[in-house]
C-alpha cells in the first residue's frame, strides 16, 4: 500500500511541477539581462579575386566557430550577378571545409570534399552583384596549418578521389 501512495505522491508532485513551469519561465524571463546587440560581420582577412590564389594558414589567432570548435578565416570576394565561380580550398594539414555568405544566398553553399582528398571545391552562380565572404575552415576541431585558397571563373568537375581521413 505504501508503494502506491508514494507513486501517487510522485505523480502529484510531477503534475504540480509541470503546472508551475510556465510561471517559473515567466519570472526567469523578466530577470534575464537584455541580449547584447548583434555582432558585426567579421572583418575579412583580405580579398581574393577570380584568377587569384592565396596561401595562408589557419591558427589559434583566427576566428573561432564555437558551435563547430574550429578556426576560421573570412575572405572577401567581389562578385557580379550571374557570374559562376569555383572556389577551391586545399590543405595537407587538415580536412578543408568552406562556405560562402553574401547577398541573395538564402542558405550558404558549402563544401567539404568535392575537391578530392579532403579538399573543398564549391561552384556557385552568384545571385547578385556585391561582396561575398568565403569562410575557410576545417571539419577537424581546432585544426591548424597551411592552406591554399583559389577562385576561378566557371565550373570545374568534382573530384572522385576520396578523403582518406
Amino acid at each position: 500500500m505504501e508503494r502506491t501512495r508514494t507513486g501517487f505522491k510522485v505523480r502529484v508532485l510531477a503534475a504540480l511541477w509541470l503546472l508551475m513551469l510556465p510561471v517559473l519561465r515567466s519570472v526567469a524571463a523578466q530577470h534575464k539581462p537584455s541580449p547584447p546587440p548583434p555582432a558585426a560581420p567579421p572583418t575579412p582577412k583580405g580579398a581574393i579575386a577570380p584568377g587569384a590564389t592565396i596561401r595562408d594558414s589557419l591558427g589559434a589567432r583566427d576566428l573561432v566557430l564555437a558551435a563547430e570548435s574550429t578556426y576560421a578565416q573570412p575572405w572577401r570576394l567581389a562578385g557580379a550577378a550571374g557570374e559562376i565561380v569555383t572556389i577551391d580550398l586545399t590543405s595537407d594539414a587538415f580536412d578543408a571545409y568552406e562556405f560562402l555568405l553574401g547577398p541573395g544566398l538564402d542558405s550558404p553553399p558549402q563544401d567539404d570534399d568535392s575537391g578530392g582528398r579532403c579538399n573543398a571545391r564549391l561552384t556557385v552562380r552568384l545571385p547578385r552583384t556585391g561582396d561575398y565572404t568565403i569562410v575557410v575552415t576545417s571539419t577537424d576541431k581546432f585544426a591548424t596549418g597551411p592552406f591554399s585558397l583559389s577562385v576561378s571563373v566557371g565550373t570545374k568537375p568534382k573530384s572522385l578521389s576520396p578523403c582518406p581521413r
